[in-house]
């Protein structure tokens, strides 16, 4: 299908403690994200060619109740993610694929602001997985998880990935029902490239990166 190999794919134990993966260099280049930009760090149809590209939330401000809600505790306490201010989501589909991809791109004023949003939102997810299996998923961004498991809430297998990107927060997670696969390798592929994205936004330029780049 034409994909660019970014990272390698392996399920390698269950441990979950192995699973959030860390490090890389911080990038001082990966500043805030105004709305607009935010926005562009999703994939559109050039960047994913050939296939079907869903709904494509706007852009829009985290105010302080939509935050907590993120988070999942009440609006009046101080949450892991106070941090974040743009929130966007959007849904694609590969050709001809079983499954669905959700992404999910978090901005934070800074990476301060980022890293306990970050933390918070992978433990969420570690939690929530059954079975993790552990997913290697390269060495995105400057901090990044991934796991998968043969039992999502559709009957079927799910892996997420998650990557920091200076202040941006990037959560990209697919998921098929019963009998049905997701490509783990597409994923990782698909992961990488919103990263970039978000790095290119970051510095100031419209993302470009593209799957089969």
């Amino acid at each position: 299908m034409g994909f660019k190999r970014y990272g390698s794919i392996a399920a390698l134990g269950t441990a979950l403690a192995l699973l959030a993966g860390c490090g890389g260099t911080e990038d001082s280049a990966a500043g805030p994200l105004d709305k607009k930009q935010v926005q562009s760090v999703l994939p559109d149809g050039e960047a994913v060619p050939g296939w079907k590209v869903g709904l494509r939330d706007a852009a829009e401000p985290l105010p302080k109740i939509s935050r907590a809600g993120v988070c999942g505790v009440a609006e009046e306490k101080k949450t892991a993610c106070d941090g974040l201010r743009f929130y966007t989501q959007g849904s694609y589909t590969p050709p001809g694929a079983p499954y669905s991809v959700t992404v999910t791109v978090l901005a934070a004023e800074d990476a301060d602001g980022a890293q306990p949003a970050y933390d918070f939102l992978w433990k969420r997810v570690s939690e929530s997985v059954a079975k993790p299996q552990k997913l290697d998923a390269g060495d995105l961004g400057d901090e990044r998880g991934a796991v998968r498991s043969d039992y999502g809430s559709r009957g079927g297998p799910v892996a997420h990935v998650q990557v920091r990107v200076g202040a941006t927060v990037l959560q990209i997670s697919g998921e098929a029902a019963a009998d049905k696969k997701v490509d783990l390798d597409t994923l990782v592929d698909l992961a990488a490239v919103v990263s970039e994205r978000a790095g290119q936004a970051a510095g100031g330029d419209t993302p470009s990166a593209a799957l089969g780049d």
